[in-house]
C-alpha cells in the first residue's frame, strides 16, 4: 500500500509538470485561432470566442514576408549546420577519447571552457572575423559560425570512452587503418549519441534569432525567427498569423524529437557512463 501510494504521488507529480510545460504550447495554438481582438481581450478566454482558421492561410499571403522562403532558408541553415557539427564533433571527440597525446587534457579542457563564455561575448568578433571572409548576409555565414559546438565535442568525447579499446586493436591487428576504425566500428556503436547530438544542435540551430539579426540585412536571407521577430506592425500586429506562423515553426522540432526520442534518451543516459 505504501509502494502504490508513493507511485501515486509520483505521478501526480509528473502529470503537473507535464501540463505545466505543455500549457503555453497549448495556449499558443488556440490564441493563433482567434480574431485579433480576442487574443488581448480582457477577461481571458482560453477557447476562441469565434474558430478562426484563416489566420493559417493568410500568414503565406503578405506582400513583404516570403515565409516559405524563411522556412527553406532555416531548413537548408539547419539541416548543414548538423551535418558540419556531426562530422567535427565525432571525429574531435574520438581524437580526445583514444588517443594519447601530450597535452591531449589540457586542450580538451580549452575546448569545454568555452561553453562558459555566452555568445553575446564573442559576437562582434566574430562578426567582424566573418565581414573579413566575405561571408556577410550569405547561408556561410550562418553556417560556418554554428558548425561546432563544445559541447558536442564533449558528448561524443564522453561516448567514445565506452568503446572498448580491446575491439579497436584487434581492428588494427586485423589491418584495418584508423579510417576504418572510426568508420565502420566507433562510428556505428556511437549512434545513439550522434542522433542526441542531432536533436540539441537542431533545436538551437533552429531557434537562433541573435546571429541572423546582426549577420543577415536582405530580406530573401532571412531565417523564420528572424522573419517572426519581425513580424509586427507599427500600429497593428496580426497577433493571430503571429502566433500560426510560430506554432507552424516549432513542429519541425517536435516531429524529429517524435522521430528520434528513443535515440535521444538513450545517448544522453549512455553518455554519463564514463569519463
Amino acid at each position: 500500500m505504501r509502494k502504490q501510494i508513493v507511485q501515486w504521488i509520483l505521478y501526480s507529480v509528473l502529470i503537473s509538470v507535464g501540463l505545466l510545460f505543455i500549457f503555453p504550447f497549448v495556449w499558443m495554438v488556440l490564441s493563433s485561432l482567434k480574431l485579433n481582438k480576442d487574443v488581448l481581450a480582457i477577461p481571458v478566454k482560453f477557447l476562441p470566442p469565434t474558430w478562426n482558421f484563416e489566420s493559417y492561410y493568410n500568414v503565406f499571403h503578405y506582400a513583404d514576408y516570403d515565409f516559405p522562403r524563411y522556412f527553406l532558408n532555416s531548413i537548408f541553415v539547419t539541416v548543414f549546420a548538423v551535418l558540419l557539427t556531426v562530422v567535427l564533433s565525432t571525429t574531435a571527440g574520438y581524437g580526445f577519447a583514444k588517443y594519447k597525446f601530450k597535452g591531449n587534457n589540457l586542450l580538451f579542457t580549452v575546448v569545454l571552457s568555452t561553453i562558459m563564455i555566452p555568445f553575446e561575448a564573442i559576437i562582434v568578433p566574430l562578426f567582424v572575423l566573418i565581414k573579413a571572409m566575405g561571408m556577410q548576409n550569405s547561408y556561410l555565414g550562418l553556417i560556418i559560425p554554428e558548425g561546432l559546438t563544445a559541447f558536442g565535442v564533449f558528448l561524443m568525447r564522453q561516448f567514445f570512452y565506452s568503446v572498448p579499446d580491446e575491439l579497436i586493436e584487434s581492428a588494427r591487428i586485423d589491418g584495418a587503418n584508423e579510417y576504418m576504425n572510426f568508420l565502420t566500428i566507433s562510428l556505428p556503436m556511437a549512434k545513439t549519441a550522434v542522433f542526441a547530438l542531432i536533436i540539441f544542435h537542431a533545436q538551437w540551430v533552429w531557434n537562433l534569432l541573435l546571429w541572423p539579426l546582426i549577420v543577415i540585412s536582405t530580406p530573401e536571407m532571412r531565417t523564420l525567427p528572424q522573419a517572426i521577430a519581425l513580424f509586427s506592425g507599427v500600429y497593428f500586429t496580426p497577433y493571430p498569423e503571429q502566433l500560426a506562423i510560430s506554432v507552424l515553426a516549432c513542429l519541425p522540432i517536435v516531429l524529429l524529437y517524435l522521430f528520434l526520442s528513443k535515440y535521444f534518451v538513450q545517448g544522453v543516459a549512455l553518455t554519463g557512463l564514463k569519463g
